[in-house]
């Protein structure tokens, strides 16, 4: 047995639940499923109620169960229905369980029993295109997998779903920008295992197409035009639907990084990354003061706001920033998001510089376009910022002028007190949260961040670290 295989083989014991278990979380599941057909009969409302996800497929981590549990409604039931008697009856089936009302494209009720996460969601019982609902989708999904996933390769789909997790690209959801486990599935049948997988994303290259049910067969350049993405999985239930458009192109190629790396040099750390404490203050205030670069921190609350939500309006957001510094002549290096997803938010950016030379040297049109040249010269003439010229440089007409926002820091707080952001792209919804009240923080200034939010000195660690946990513990020589 090769260094993979062992590895595989004690990983895979590892992350298998055991019989005892299996038994736990079926009954529960069982037991709900049972309280939820008895509430619907005496409702007398017709409906089959399903076990879906990884759980019905066989597919789920030891330790990390998800009942998945989905009502199917006939096409006639109003969407109204899901919003209102339809959570009061999963309430009472799930009785005695905590609830959180969840919102997609509809309501769902999620809960939490002994460490294990229920969720309890309505869909329609349509014929495969006739989607009235995202979730529509998902019971074809489950009989999908399970009539071709044979057992031999269930070990392989957890594997592949725990080394995505172990290099943080497992999750489909807007702050992973992920791989579901639904494609995990798709991509161990498609390939025939896990070390198959591997090996086959090495040959990924963008516009990257799948397609196990064949749909477009002989069609490939059409699928690619149609999708237009870098990763394209046709999703064998429904021609029209990229199993992978969740996937951010980062994402992907992190998994082809990875894949590599495992297949050179395998290591536990893959699946199981070392975590460490949370870091010292000290520790941080060193990590920043050495650093070189200028790191900004914009902090606000954002109670209320959906998950998927949030991190949209966070990307949204950095998207913009990064544009919006870069063309007031900062530098910016790398950008980053940190939530608890319940009350607070941090916007990391880091530039090569947070000050700038309070002059700019601007270049204007040649001497000979005159409509251009009129046009510059009244306009910098007439700025009460200007320092030297106009003047000819070579052909051009050239000016010194003082620069408007020589800080970051300071041109971060006043657009930031100006309708939060908005003009400079704050997306609208965390513009709402950053007029109520933020901070903008720089340097050593982001250790009293530390203090209060849990879990924000970890992701600040790694983020100044920047180097992913399976690379770590390699050896490196100059070379």
């Amino acid at each position: 047995m090769g260094a993979h295989e062992e590895i595989c083989s004690r990983v895979l014991k590892a992350i298998t639940p055991k019989p005892e278990e299996r038994q736990k979380v079926m009954s529960m599941a069982e037991s709900i499923m049972g309280r939820l057909r008895d509430l619907l009969e005496a409702e007398g409302v017709k409906a089959e109620v399903r076990l879906e996800g990884s759980l019905a497929k066989d597919t789920w981590l030891s330790g990390e169960a998800d009942v998945d549990i989905f009502v199917r409604f006939r096409p006639d039931v109003p969407k109204e229905f899901f919003k209102t008697r339809f959570l009061e009856l999963a309430k009472e089936a799930t009785k005695g369980l905590r609830h959180v009302e969840r919102y997609a494209e509809h309501p769902y009720l999620e809960c939490l029993a002994d460490g294990v996460r229920v969720n309890v969601v309505p869909c329609y019982d349509v014929r495969p295109g006739g989607w009235l609902s995202a979730t529509d989708r998902t019971p074809y999904h489950t009989d999908f997998i399970k009539a071709n996933l044979p057992d031999r390769l269930k070990g392989d789909v957890r594997l592949l779903k725990k080394f995505m997790k172990g290099i943080g690209a497992y999750g489909a959801e807007i702050k992973v920008g992920g791989f579901s486990g639904y494609l995990c599935e798709l991509l161990v049948i498609y390939y025939g295992g896990f070390l198959e997988v591997l090996k086959g994303a090495l040959r990924w290259r963008k516009g990257a197409l799948i397609d196990l049910a064949g749909h477009y067969e002989g069609r490939e350049e059409e699928a690619r035009e149609f999708f237009r993405h870098h990763l394209i999985v046709v999703d064998p239930v429904d021609p029209f639907r990229n199993v992978a458009a969740p996937v951010r192109l980062e994402k992907m190629c992190l998994f082809m990084a990875a894949a590599r790396e495992f297949l050179l040099r395998p290591s536990d750390a893959f699946f199981f990354p070392p975590k460490p404490g949370p870091p010292a203050l000290q520790e941080l205030r060193g990590m920043l003061r050495a650093r070189g670069t200028s790191l900004l921190a914009i902090y606000t609350r954002v109670e209320g706001m959906a998950p998927d939500v949030l991190w949209g309006q966070v990307f949204r957001t950095l998207r913009a920033l990064r544009g919006t510094l870069g063309r007031a002549g900062f530098e910016v290096l790398r950008t980053a998001g940190w939530s608890d997803e319940q009350e607070h938010c941090v916007l990391l950016i880091e530039l090569a510089s947070s000050r700038l030379p309070p002059v700019v040297k601007k270049v204007g049109p040649p001497v000979w376009v005159e409509e251009h040249v009129e046009r510059f010269l009244r306009k910098n003439m007439a700025d009460p910022g200007l320092v030297s010229g106009p003047y000819v440089e070579g052909d051009r007409w050239v000016v010194l002028v003082k620069r408007k926002w020589p800080y970051a820091k300071e041109f971060l707080v006043k657009n930031l007190s100006e309708q939060g952001g908005r003009q400079i792209g704050v997306a609208p919804l965390l513009a709402k949260c950053v007029e109520e009240g933020f901070q903008v923080l720089e340097g050593e200034e982001l250790a009293e961040l530390c203090g209060k939010l849990k879990g924000f000195p970890e992701f600040l660690r790694d983020f100044l670290v920047g180097r992913p946990a399976w690379l770590a513990g390699r050896s490196w020589e100059a070379g």
